[in-house]
């Protein structure tokens, strides 16, 4: 599911799951239930990405030139340890550096003074 707030950010919420063959009525329902409360769970915390988008933003932050700023859901609020270990990574593989605070709503700031990588241009082939 998603949906684009008056600021134009798009939140969303997805599952991987197994519905069983058959009526798949109630268990949609369950499923559509679970991630419309994700999703308004998201909205209210005033995180601009998932944790789990939030995650793969990462790499690119570090990579990027400038300082690059991320509203990440409040710590409490993450399933797993995925953000602060794409942060250890991306800072150790970089080079970059990325300092996370919490906001006055419980978010999480996370901000990264990136690398300013830039591609080499490709070997020409005779």
């Amino acid at each position: 599911l998603a949906l684009t707030t008056d600021s134009g950010c798009v939140l969303s919420a997805n599952s991987v799951q197994s519905l069983p063959r058959g009526d798949l009525g109630p268990a949609a329902d369950r499923c559509c239930t679970k991630l419309r409360g994700e999703l308004l769970a998201l909205l209210e915390s005033g995180a601009c990405a998932c944790e789990h988008t939030a995650d793969q933003l990462i790499v690119f932050m570090a990579l990027a030139g400038g300082t690059s700023r991320l509203r990440a859901p409040p710590a409490a609020a993450l399933s797993s340890l995925h953000l602060p270990t794409a942060v250890h990574f991306a800072e150790r593989l970089s080079g970059a550096t990325f300092r996370i605070t919490e906001s006055e709503d419980g978010c999480q700031l996370v901000e990264c003074d990136g690398v300013g990588a830039r591609a080499r241009p490709a070997p020409l082939l005779e």
